[in-house]
């Protein structure tokens, strides 16, 4: 890479939220699946005094499946505490990585959290029929098959007599097509052979089919905002076009925000939070 290029990802260091002084209550490492030893784990932000439920945003981190260094505290912290602040129950997730488990495990633990948040609504303080998720690159892919697949797929048994539906997602610059390594780096095809792992060619292709959120657009879903930075080299822009257009197509609520002059990584700029803050209202509000 030349000194001068940009990485291809940008990664962030979170603030520190002093929780109690801002009028929140943090709850965090609720464990909420455990598969064969490996305990996923969330981190759960309320307002303090709280009487009745609140709609409930779910975040899903990125990583490419399968970073370590990104998990439930790898997050746009300030802005999630302010949609607390707004009257809103965060939880940040864990879910089992491509080296642990290979795909579907990930959305299989995405949607057990959504389960285990209807099933504690009373202790959380959450509305379940007002759900949304938000998540970033691999975490956006994540939260757009949360959105758009039914209940019985990618189901396990983790609080299997509730509904893993949600009602809204905000997908950033996620990978919608994963047929083929789409985006303009060739290291998504390598992140591609580690999610799926599989020996046979015909496998991978039936796995590949599956996690493809765009495969789902036909479907009714709930309403989507898409994010995507225009400079984004990591995962093409034109995965989130590609993903509007099905979902229009098909009728759906859509809107795509295409950031200008942004790459892979949080978005700088307090104007497109707003943009959040105003869909998660109106669709949950």
């Amino acid at each position: 890479m030349n000194q001068n290029e940009e990485p291809l990802a940008k990664v962030v260091t979170p603030p520190v939220i002093d929780f109690e002084r801002e009028g929140l209550v943090q709850e965090e490492g609720i464990p909420f699946t455990n598969n064969n030893g490996k305990v996923c784990r969330m981190d759960i932000v309320y307002p303090a005094g709280v009487s009745g439920k609140l709609p409930a945003v779910v975040w899903v981190h990125g990583g490419g499946w399968s970073d370590e260094n990104l998990n439930r505290k790898y997050l746009p912290s300030r802005e999630l505490a302010e949609l607390a602040k707004r009257g809103y129950v965060t939880a940040s997730i864990d879910y089992r990585l491509c080296q642990t488990a290979p795909f579907p495990a990930q959305i299989a633990d995405c949607k057990a959290a959504v389960r285990f948040l209807r099933a504690n609504a009373e202790k959380y303080h959450v509305d379940g029929q007002r759900m949304a998720a938000w998540g970033e690159s691999a975490g956006g892919h994540l939260a757009e098959l949360m959105a758009y697949s039914d209940d019985s797929e990618f189901a396990d048994e983790h609080y299997s007599g509730y509904s893993s539906r949600i009602q809204a997602v905000i997908p950033w610059y996620a990978p919608a097509d994963l047929r083929s390594a789409q985006g303009s780096d060739d290291s998504m095809e390598e992140l591609y052979q580690k999610l799926f792992a599989c020996e046979s060619r015909e496998e991978s292709r039936r796995l590949a089919e599956a996690a493809s959120p765009i495969l789902y657009a036909q479907r009714k879903n709930p309403p989507t905002l898409l994010m995507h930075g225009d400079a984004d080299r990591l995962v093409s822009p034109q995965e989130s076009k590609a993903m509007e257009e099905a979902l229009r197509k098909a009728g759906n609520d859509v809107t795509l925000l295409m950031i200008p002059g942004q790459g892979h990584g949080f978005f700088d700029g307090d104007e497109y939070y707003q943009e959040i803050y105003r869909f998660l209202d109106r669709v949950l509000k």
